[in-house]
Formats: structure tokens, sequence, C-alpha cells
């Protein structure tokens, strides 16, 4: 029987958040003794001197996708447990959006592969909406719902988005969450805008929790109506922090990170949060019980989350907890530069059926030339909230004159280019064109730009790659291959964003004003993200779950 014993530990106990000076031993990947003071050794075995250090459970992730981060499981799981990260509920909709159901498996099965210890969410809302708002490429029901759940290791039901739909008491959602129910699984929400009477239809339905941004009134009534609030980056603000603060109770306070770009994921992960949410003032050890104690008791994982007897041990140590870089990690008492992470092989047939496009494609869609009132979609530069404006424009061989883009959506598995083009203000593009198969959540072909010909060459290579992001502005080609899907690369994570990160200083280098231009891009065309979007069938009222056309009435 492997042991070891680990001696001069600072341990860090998350559920009376207490810090004591002791040791604990570790037989069989668990946690044995878990003790303050020194211990005496009596037997040959492995000693481990942590000199001092603090030793922090193991970070969960109780809400992310990691198609965002653009590598497969493996690659993920090499990056995030690094940062402390040891296990994850991840949610696949991006992929189950172009496989269906078997995009969904395919993510959960090389997932299961990795000592990073993955659960699974089975995408809810395949397509994103069930009111026609774009054409959708793939679709998951109640009867595909009944498959996956019986996969191992899957603990819920995907975030359900589409929550104008289970609101109206949509037969096929309400199925789905019956199936959920039926095998005793979490039903993981997203409700931006809910409250009232429709948040309790919501809840009422079996959802229990959201991630959305958030502020203190809206935390307020989630809580006193009993779910588990989730904090993601954008909502670690100063008023959030202290209302939190102020909770006698915060055992339903996760800090969860949704959506990982690899720049960042290169950085850190949940430990990154942890860093800002105690700069923004959360009391250090509470911040932590949220990434760890917390995420284990909502994702009943009896055996995380805690550093305790008979728990897996999943650990890492670090000097500073206010900053806390791990400097080593250990999943199931083995340091993680010891352990393997297999890749599991993809065959699908090809995801994009689009043959080739042309000039024509990227002009605005029933706007003729001259001045008109047209609707535009307003961005701003910090989020994905995005309004419409009804404005008198200029309109000139399909473009309009003064800050605006393009934005045109595709349907990827039409054989001709089929689609619409309509106008985004604010954005600050002032040259070149964009382009990505990567464009949340049903993931149709993205085209963002001032001039057809830079357009055409940068959809036209998107095409030749079967599937990636591109931007080329006349110069300078730009380009990285996604060739899982269109979705996630099979290269790894240092050269995926080195090669994004080109792309999104070169959009910033042509003027786009935005803080992160590929997030807010990727979520140009979500049709479930407040307030307004494209997709291949117009613009989209997100709240009234209608299509827009391009000329004002």
């Amino acid at each position: 029987m492997e042991r070891k014993i680990f001696v001069n530990a600072r341990i860090v106990d998350v559920i009376t958040q207490s810090i004591f000076n002791g040791w604990f031993s570790v037989k069989n990947g668990r946690f044995e003794f878990v003790e303050e003071g020194e211990v005496k050794v009596n037997e040959p075995v492995e000693i481990v001197d942590l000199k001092g250090l603090y030793c922090v459970p193991g970070l969960i992730d109780a809400h992310m996708h990691v198609e965002s981060s653009l590598v497969t499981c493996s690659e993920f799981a090499k990056a995030a447990l690094k940062h402390g990260t040891v296990a994850v509920l991840q949610d696949p909709h991006e992929m189950a959006n172009v496989f269906g159901k078997d995009g969904a498996r395919f993510m959960f099965e090389e997932g299961s592969l990795q000592p990073l210890k993955f659960y699974g969410a089975i995408p809810s809302c395949v397509p994103p909406t069930r009111f026609n708002l774009e054409t959708p490429n793939a679709s998951i029901d109640h009867e595909d719902v009944e498959e996956l759940a019986k996969m191992e290791n899957v603990l819920a039901i995907g975030e359900v988005m589409d929550y104008p739909a289970l609101v109206q008491n949509n037969e096929e959602i309400l199925k789905i969450i019956e199936v959920g129910l039926k095998h005793n699984l979490l039903i993981e929400g997203h409700c931006p805008t809910l409250s009232g009477e429709q948040l309790s239809e919501y809840i009422l339905s079996g959802v229990g929790s959201d991630h959305t941004l958030t502020d203190p009134k809206k935390m307020l009534e989630q809580l006193r109506k009993a779910m588990f609030v989730m904090i993601q980056e954008k909502s670690i603000k100063p008023e959030n922090i202290e209302f939190v603060k102020r909770l006698p109770d915060r055992s339903r306070i996760l800090l969860v990170t949704d959506d990982v770009p690899p720049s960042r994921l290169i950085e850190g992960h949940l430990n990154f949060l942890l860093s800002k949410a105690i700069e923004c003032g959360w009391p250090t050890l509470d911040a932590i019980a949220s990434a760890t104690i917390r995420p284990a008791s909502y994702l009943r994982l009896k055996d995380l989350g805690a550093i305790a007897p008979g728990k897996k041990a999943c650990f890492f140590v670090c000097e500073d907890l206010s900053q806390p870089k791990p400097l080593k990690v250990f999943v199931d008492g083995i340091e993680t530069d010891r352990l393997d992470f297999p890749k599991l092989t993809f065959s699908f047939p090809p995801p994009i059926l689009v043959r080739s496009f042309n000039e024509k494609d990227f002009k605005l869609t029933n706007v003729p030339d001259g001045v008109r009132k047209v609707r535009v979609v307003v961005a701003n530069p910090q989020d994905s909230f995005t309004e419409l404006a009804e404005e008198t424009i200029v309109v000139h061989d399909g473009f309009a004159q003064g800050d605006f883009v393009n934005v045109a959506v595709f349907h990827r598995k039409s054989s001709k280019p089929r689609g619409h083009v309509g106008l985004l203000k604010g954005f600050g593009l002032q040259r070149g064109a964009f382009a990505s198969s990567f464009a949340h959540d049903t993931h149709n072909i993205l085209v963002v730009g001032r001039c057809a010909e830079h357009m055409k060459v940068a959809a036209n290579e998107l095409l030749n790659m079967n599937g990636g992001i591109v931007f080329y502005d006349g110069s300078i080609l730009l380009k990285l291959p996604l060739e899982i899907g269109g979705i996630v690369s099979e290269r790894n994570l240092t050269e995926v964003a080195s090669n994004l990160r080109q792309i999104e200083e070169r959009l910033k280098f042509n003027g786009a004003k935005h803080t992160k231009p590929f997030l807010f891009l990727s979520v140009l065309s979500l049709t479930l993200s407040p307030k307004f979007k494209f997709s291949d069938l117009g613009i989209v009222d997100v709240e009234s779950a209608k299509l827009l056309s391009n000329l004002a009435v």
C-alpha cells in the first residue's frame, strides 16, 4: 500500500475557515490522518517536507465550458491542473450544437480519461432556442438526454438557457428536465433577466442555480428563493462582494469560470478569480471556500473540497493565499508532473458544407443604396450586452457610412451561402474583416467587416481550413484552425493562445474598441444573450424571442 506523510504544512481548513500548522498522510490516493502539530514516524515511509507552505484543497469549477478555451479536454486539463483546479463540471453545449449527442459524448469520454476530474452536464438547449430564431446544426431531445444520463460522472442537466421557452411551458424542454430529475441530476440555470413570478416559475421546474451577470438586488432575490448563485469574473465587483460579505450564510455562493479564453487559461483559472475576488475585498478563506467545499457540496461530491480524512488527496501548495499560484499540485496524492493526459481520436463528418463566398454575400440584406432608416445593433466596450437603435444612414454598395460594420451570419451546413447581413454600431473597426466558425451557440459562420473584399477573403480562408478563426485587412492574414468541428483545436494551448492573441491585437490595431473583442464577437450571434443579436435569419430581439428586419418601419 502506497503511503506518504506530508509534514511542515500550513493546512487551510475551508470548513472552519482557519489555518493550522500540522501534517497529513496520504494512502491509496486519499487523505488518511490530518493532524495538528508534529508527527512521530516509527515506520519506513516517504516523507514530503512542505516547508511551511500553505496547503489548499483542490479548486472545483461548478460551471464551465471547455470549448471556450478552444482546446481539447486533454489540453485543458494540463493547464487547469497547473493552476490548482482539480475538478470541473463541463457543459459541452458548443460541440453538441454542431454534432448533437455525439459531440457531447466525445467531450465526456475524453474528459473521463484525464487526471483532472471531469464531471458532465448534459446540454439542455440544442438548439439554443425553440422559437425558430436561427437555423440550427444539431439537436438534443429528451431521448438523447436519457441516453447520456447513463454515462459515468454525469451530474447535471446543463444550463437551461432557453428560459423564455421554459416559462412558456415548452413541452420538449420540460421533458428534458423531467428526465434529469428522474436520474437525480442537478438542473443548471441561466436567467439573466428573470425576476418575480417568472423567476419562481423557472425555479419551480427544477432549476437550482444561475451564473449570469448579477448585482445585489438580483442575488438577494435568487438567494431568498434558495438558488445557488454562481459568480463569474464579470460579476466580481465591489458592490457584489460587499453584499456577499454581509450574508450570514454564504454556503450558496460559488465562484465559477464559465468561459476562459486560451490566453487567460495560460495565466490562471479559478485561482485567478480567487485573486481578483480577494483583491476586491472578499475575505481570503471565505473566497477559497466558494471555490472548494461549497462547489463540492453543490455538486454532491462527498470526497472532494477539503483536506480531511477519507477525501481524495487533491490539493496544491502555495506561498501566498491572496494570490494562490500553485508551486505543486497533487491529484489523488500524485504530483501532476507524473500524470498522463490521453487524447481521444475524433471522427465526425465535415462540420461545414458551404463551398465558397463572393463579395455580394456580405452586403446588407434588403437595404438598397441611398439614405435609409434602419435598425442597428449597438455595442458597448465592456461586455456582451447590446441595444437596438434606429438610425438614418447613407448606404453605398451594401455598406453604411460612419461607425458601422456589416455583420453576416451564414448557416454552416448549407451548400451555398444562406444567411443575413445586418449592421453593428460602436464596435469601432475601421479596416479588415473577422471570420469565425466559433460563434455561440449554434456556431454558424460569423463574418464582421467594413469591406466586401476583405470579408470574402477571410470567409473563404475559414472554409479552406474547414473551420476556425481568421482576420484579414488587405495586407495581413491571420488564422487559427479549429480542426475539431470548427470549435476546438488539436494544437497545444500555447500555440492556440498565441494565434488568437495576434488576431485580437490586429482587431484592436484596426480600431476595435472592445476590451475583449474575441469574446464579444463570439457571442454576437448568441440568440439568448441580451438584448439584441444576429442570426442567419435576421436581427434577434432576445427578450421577446422575435426576428427583426434591417429596415425600420
